[in-house]
């Protein structure tokens, strides 16, 4: 491989000439200045690199300017943020100013002013040095160790860029250049490390290498000393492609394609001193080359210039931007001249961006586009998020190509689209799997009112920093009554929609009253987080629920579709109707959750049936209301996902006791102190996933439902089913009242049943026994405690493991539900069995909120609320009413502190208890000068340092077991800013997003 020497620049050089007593002992001496340590975070995902952290090496090239040469992946091409250590552990930020669009080489920035006690000096690059045997070293933090040296020798300088998928995902891949190996032995940290020979001099850059073998990857220097030419002129590489990718091949294969040495010669080829050709591997759809080369074609000159490798194309392509290169090829025997137009490779990377919530949205690289084979078209998805995109209907390889059906070829045209639509408006989106073009979906969408951010990012070219700015598509709906959306059609007029309606309620009028008023009661229901919140994340759900006042609007589901209090919720009636819900109360010891929707907004006569008043609540009130006997007979109506909805009768086959639904691994809801029935032959139906329990008169009796699934246990809970009886408590306050009724309260225990014939081991007697029997004739058992939750002050009334409770507020506790819930009453007066004795016991109970979450706080990476029920009753003490249970990867919180599931005490040295002090500190903290440097990023005015807005923090907290821990970390206020989102106290408040 030939190579261009370029003289060396006059910038201070770290260069010496060998004499008998320098050798390799005492190039790290040398060399020690010049290494840096790189701590990259990466808070957004976008294009070829995922969000997260990592250390890696870069070295500098000019002290003078304060220019750092590193990887592309460690600087990321999208928003990022740096710091650089150096030998004497002083930090500096850095400047992630240009990466190159394919090469994996970039070149950071510091402010040589800001360096103390340390005087650096640029390492040499020498590209025309590399020859096959050359001993070099690896100097760079390999494993993150500092200034670590690895050994070896350059063995192949022709070898073709390296794939680096791992186990089928998508990552970047270089093209279109050489790259050296070496067994080095290098792993993680030694991105970026510079590839020395014993003067010092560096001839190659470390990559990348092999996680089975000692094989490790070297990119040659011939276009990062191109590069850097021009980036300490200020000035932009220049950067020509074709859309192809060519590969190289020896002599001999080129020979088994027919061409020979001596006409390859006679065509203009060099062949003495070469180890072969390059040949083109791939060429994408619509892209200049296309047409004019072809797959196989053998490159022999381009510009009457002999191509042997890729220094040579790589320097005709750059310097014959918005013109054509003339190509003389070997194809099928002959030989052809071919004239390509070369573009400017800058505009086929992304550098803007659309951020819907957690979405991403940017054009198509070529990257991406190369990788899959396919045109350069559409709009990529990337980031997780559930709001505007569900997590289902498409993966990250799926590009939109439309939008109500007008084609989005980039982004602009997609951003002109979203300009014409509102929040709440329903969109369909067209999308392909660019792995699969065949593979293609239309899904209908909306984005909801509350988001976390809608913001537009493009990348400054004269910093390599990011400016945002609202987005002004997506405007706010107009709030006017009318008719819920039609949930399957694009466009419906509301004539239409009551029409369709009335048909099928007509055609529901055969069946009996009861079974047609349920029918329509079932409705479908989808959920999609704003955030994580209650020990739950950002994951889609959907499921079914039971309308139990059409009046009202109000619904009765299982926890596990609706247990995040942030979700979105849409409920479809029919799968006719569409209309918004709010989330009005959270159960905290069963798993049922409600929802509320405006009625308004259905049509009159469409939904006229009224269930509670008359078919739940009981005459005489909510406690007469008993719940089933096992060997009564019963009717399900079973919502599955294949067959709609089937009828079933059955009868109650039996009752059992549910301790726990989750391990003590995870934080979501965890329900215990429930009893639960089954039904004869289980659930037969086609895949039941929801059912509504009646008998025979139509009056709803419970919910047939799943239990939450344990997020380290992915075993199938099954359905069980949940007596009505259990909800009416909540039913009737969310009925009489707009307020959210946080009104369940416990004694902070866990029971469980204690059979008669063990239970004279513990003191009870026959007459205890026939006193429970009397209240539940098909009791054979007492109610023991089996843990206490919370301890609480030795002056405090409390139960006891091993205490039998006989009788809650004058009433014999025969059942779980006797005892598991109190509503209303600052204590319970009990008569229980102790120790052998029976005694009556006055024991305080205790408020359970939290699953009604009502404001959630992020800052530096972290979400913060008031602790949940379920982190109460595994905290050995409560520290604080701020707790963090979980933080977004490529954050601050998460390189600095990594704590989750504790209680946050004290930031930057100020206490901390409670959410409005967190607030108040997070915004005595937030940098003055955020909204400046935006503007200025956006004007692209240059920064000679790296430092963004932010401020260096320690975070004090608690951890569960109570253990303390203080970390310090640095903020980021332009990339991650502050927000919060708060709801009012009524059942129908939406959610505001507000920045701190």
């Amino acid at each position: 491989m030939s190579t261009r020497s370029e003289s060396p620049s006059n910038a201070s050089v770290l260069h010496q000439e060998m004499d008998d007593s320098f050798g390799w002992d005492t190039l790290q001496d040398r060399l020690r200045n010049s290494i840096v340590s790189i701590s990259s975070v990466v808070p957004m995902d976008f294009d070829t690199e995922s969000r997260g952290g990592h250390n890696a090496t870069g070295f500098i090239v000019d002290a003078e300017q304060g220019i750092v040469l590193s990887n592309r992946h460690v600087m990321a091409p999208g928003p990022s943020y740096h710091k650089g250590t150096f030998f004497n552990n002083q930090e500096i930020h850095l400047q992630p100013h240009y990466y190159d669009p394919v090469h994996d080489f970039s070149f950071f920035r510091y402010d040589p002013a800001e360096l103390k006690g340390i005087v650096p000096v640029a390492i040499r690059l020498a590209p025309e040095k590399a020859r096959s045997g050359l001993p070099v070293r690896v100097i760079g933090n390999d494993s993150n160790e500092k200034m670590s040296v690895l050994q070896g020798e350059l063995s192949q300088l022709d070898r073709n860029a390296p794939n680096y998928n791992r186990d089928g995902d998508e990552c970047y891949k270089d093209f279109n250049t050489f790259y050296f190996q070496s067994a080095t032995s290098s792993s993680g940290g030694s991105s970026g490390s510079p590839v020395v020979d014993i003067e010092g001099d560096a001839v190659a850059l470390q990559a990348g290498g092999r996680a089975d073998t000692a094989s490790n990857f070297f990119l040659p220097l011939d276009r990062v000393k191109y590069a850097l030419d021009y980036i300490r002129r200020g000035a932009v590489p220049p950067r020509g492609t074709m859309q192809a990718v060519f590969t190289h091949i020896n002599h001999t294969d080129a020979e088994r394609r027919g061409l020979e040495r001596e006409a390859a010669v006679q065509e203009g080829a060099c062949i003495e001193g070469t180890t072969g050709v390059l040949i083109v591997k791939k060429i994408l759809a619509s892209g200049p080359a296309d047409g004019c080369l072809a797959i196989g074609d053998i490159v022999i000159t381009a510009n009457a210039t002999a191509i042997h490798g890729f220094v040579e194309l790589a320097q005709i392509l750059d310097s014959s931007i918005g013109s054509s290169v003339c190509f003389r090829v070997f194809r099928n025997s002959q030989f052809v001249t071919v004239s390509v137009d070369v573009h400017d490779l800058h505009c086929f990377m992304p550098s803007k961006f659309l951020k819907i919530g957690g979405r991403i949205l940017h054009d198509l690289s070529i990257h991406h586009a190369l990788c899959a084979s396919v045109p350069i078209f559409g709009v990529k998805i990337t980031g997780s998020d559930n709001v505007f995109i569900p997590q289902r209907e498409c993966h990250q390889r799926n590009v939109i190509y439309a939008i109500n059906n007008r084609p989005t070829p980039n982004l602009e045209a997609l951003m002109d689209v979203l300009y014409d639509v509102r929040r709440e408006e329903t969109v369909l989106v067209h999308v392909k799997n660019y792995d699969d073009l065949r593979d293609e979906a239309v899904f209908a969408t909306s984005c909801p009112v509350v988001t976390l951010s809608t913001m537009v990012y493009t990348r400054s070219l004269a910093t390599g920093f990011w400016s945002f700015k609202d987005f002004d598509g997506l405007a706010a709906p107009e709030r006017i009554s009318r008719p819920a959306q039609l949930a399957e059609a694009p466009i419906a007029s509301d004539s239409a929609v009551v029409d369709l309606c009335r048909d099928m309620k007509a055609a529901d009028l055969g069946e009996k009253s009861h079974i047609a008023a349920i029918k329509q009661a079932i409705v479908h229901i989808d959920a999609r987080p704003l955030c994580p919140a209650d020990g739950h994340y950002r994951g889609q759900h959907t499921g079914c629920g039971l309308v139990v006042d059409a009046r009202r609007g109000l619904i009765v589901c299982p926890t596990d579709v609706v247990s995040n209090p942030t979700s979105h919720v849409t409920v479809t009636f029919g799968g006719v109707l569409r209309t918004p819900a709010t989330v009005a109360y959270v159960h905290p010891m069963y798993p049922v959750s409600f929802l509320k929707y405006d009625p308004t907004l259905i049509a009159d006569g469409l939904l006229d049936f009224t269930i509670v008043g008359s078919s739940i609540v009981p005459a005489d009130g909510v406690d007469a209301a008993k719940p089933l006997a096992t060997g009564e007979s019963i009717t399900v109506l079973f919502s599955t996902m294949i067959a709609g909805l089937e009828l079933a009768k059955t009868v109650v086959s039996g009752r059992r006791t549910i301790s726990s639904t989750s391990c003590g691994l995870c934080f979501n809801q965890r329900f215990f102190n429930i009893e639960v029935f089954t039904v004869a032959g289980g659930t037969t139906t086609t895949d039941p996933s929801f059912g509504a329990v009646c008998d025979d008169d139509g009056t709803i009796r419970g919910l047939y439902i799943g239990l939450p699934k344990c997020a380290h246990d992915e075993k199938h809970c099954g359905l069980v089913g949940i007596d009505i009886s259990l909800m009416l408590p909540i039913i009737t306050r969310l009925l009489g009242s707009d307020a959210t009724p946080d009104c369940v309260r416990t004694l902070d225990v866990e029971y469980e049943h204690l059979s008669f014939a063990k239970a004279g081991a513990y003191g009870a007697t026959s007459a205890h026994a026939n006193a429970v029997v009397q209240e539940t004739p098909d009791a054979r058992a007492f109610l023991k405690v089996t843990k206490v939750i919370k301890v609480r002050p030795a002056e405090t009334a409390q139960l006891e493991v091993g205490d039998i409770v006989l009788r809650a507020n004058g009433k014999t506790v025969s059942q779980m539900a006797d005892i598991a819930c109190f509503y209303g009453g600052d204590s319970a007066d009990l008569s229980i069995i102790r120790r052998g004795k029976e005694m009556a016991l006055s024991v305080p109970t205790s408020p359970h909120v939290g699953f009604n979450t009502r404001r959630v706080v992020f800052w530096a990476g972290v979400y913060l609320q008031e602790p949940h029920a379920q982190v109460i009753q595994q905290a050995t003490c409560v520290a604080s009413q701020v707790h963090s249970f979980f933080y977004d990867a490529g954050t601050p919180y998460a390189q600095g502190a990594g704590h989750y599931d504790v209680f946050v005490t004290d930031v930057g040295g100020t206490p901390v208890n409670t959410l409005d002090d967190a607030v108040r500190v997070v915004k005595q903290l937030k940098s003055k000068t955020a909204q400046e440097f935006n503007e200025c990023v956006a004007a692209n005015e240059r920064f000679s340092s790296g430092r963004m807005p932010g401020l260096d923090v320690t975070v004090g907290a608690t951890k569960l077991t109570g253990e303390k821990v203080v970390e310090a970390i640095r903020t980021n206020d332009h990339y991650l800013p502050a927000w919060q989102l708060t709801r009012g106290p009524c059942i129908e408040d939406e959610w505001v997003y507000e920045l701190l």
